[in-house]
C-alpha cells in the first residue's frame, strides 16, 4: 500500500491528468493554470522530502523531470497572466494604442504553447507520467510531518534573515519558501491557521513579484514595438502603477508576516 508521500503525489498527479485536455485545448486558462500547479506541489514535496525518502537518486531525477515539464508551463501561463492584466488596466487608460505589445505577447504565447504541446506529446513525458504512477516512499520511520517542520525551520531562518529593506530577489525567494512550507503543512494535514496565514504571505509577496516582473517586461517590449508618443505614455502609466504596487506590497508582508509567525 501506498505510504502518506505516495498518496499524495498520486492525487496530484490524477489532478494532473484531469487538467492534459483542456491544457492541450488552450480554451481556458485555468486548465493550464491548475495543472502547473498540481507539477508544482509534486516538486515542492520531493525537495521538502528529499533527505527522508528511500530513494533519493529517484527522487532527484523526477524533480528534474516535473521542472522541466513546469518551464513548459510556465512560459505560457506567464504571457496569460500579464496578457490579462494589461487588458484590464488599458481599460483605465481612455484605449491607448498598446495593440503592438499585446500582438508580440500574443505571438510569444502562441510559440510557447507550440512547444508545450510539443513536450505533452514527446516519450520524455509520457515517461514522467509512468514514473508517478510508481512515486518515492519515505524511509520507515519518517513522516509529511517531519518533512513540514523542516521546511518551517527554513523558512524562518530565510524570513530573519530579511532585514528591514530587502532586495526584490530576497522577497522573491521568501515567496519561495512560504510556499514550499504551506505545501508540506497542507500535505501533512496540520496546521490549518498556518496554511491561510501563510497563503496571506504568499499572495502579499507573489503581488510583489508580479509587478517586478510586470515593470520589466512593459519596459522590454516597449523597447522592441518602438510605438508613438501615446504608446510610450500608457506604459510611463502602466511602469507608475508597478511602482505603487511594489509599495503596497512591501508595506503590507511585515503585517502577513507577523500574523504568520503568531
Amino acid at each position: 500500500p501506498d505510504d502518506e508521500l505516495q498518496a499524495v503525489i498520486r492525487t496530484h498527479a490524477q489532478e494532473m491528468a484531469a487538467r492534459e485536455p483542456g491544457t492541450r485545448l488552450g480554451a481556458d486558462p485555468e486548465e493550464l493554470h491548475k495543472f502547473r500547479v498540481a507539477t508544482r506541489r509534486i516538486r515542492s514535496l520531493l525537495r521538502s522530502t528529499r533527505g527522508l525518502v528511500d530513494d533519493r537518486e529517484e527522487s532527484e531525477r523526477l524533480r528534474a523531470e516535473l521542472k522541466w515539464l513546469a518551464s513548459l508551463l510556465g512560459e505560457v501561463r506567464d504571457r496569460d497572466v500579464l496578457i490579462a492584466y494589461l487588458l484590464g488596466e488599458l481599460e483605465s487608460l481612455d484605449g491607448a494604442p498598446f495593440g503592438a505589445v499585446l500582438k508580440v505577447l500574443d505571438e510569444e504565447r502562441d510559440a510557447a504553447r507550440e512547444e508545450l504541446v510539443a513536450g505533452l506529446d514527446s516519450p520524455r513525458y509520457r515517461q514522467l507520467v509512468e514514473d508517478l504512477q510508481q512515486p518515492p516512499r519515505l524511509r520507515d520511520g519518517e513522516t509529511l510531518a517531519g518533512a513540514a517542520k523542516g521546511d518551517y525551520k527554513r523558512l524562518r531562518k530565510t524570513m530573519n534573515g530579511l532585514g528591514a529593506d530587502p532586495a526584490d530577489e530576497a522577497l522573491h525567494e521568501a515567496r519561495i519558501r512560504a510556499k514550499r512550507a504551506r505545501y508540506a503543512v497542507e500535505a501533512a494535514g496540520i496546521g490549518s491557521s498556518f496554511v491561510k496565514r501563510a497563503k496571506e504571505l504568499q499572495d502579499v509577496l507573489g503581488e510583489h513579484q508580479d509587478a517586478v516582473v510586470a515593470e520589466a517586461r512593459i519596459r522590454e517590449l516597449l523597447q522592441r514595438v518602438r510605438g508613438s508618443g501615446r504608446t510610450a505614455f500608457a506604459a510611463g502609466r502602466l511602469v507608475e502603477r508597478q511602482t505603487a504596487r511594489r509599495a503596497a506590497a512591501r508595506d503590507a508582508w511585515k503585517p502577513a508576516r507577523r500574523k504568520l509567525e503568531k
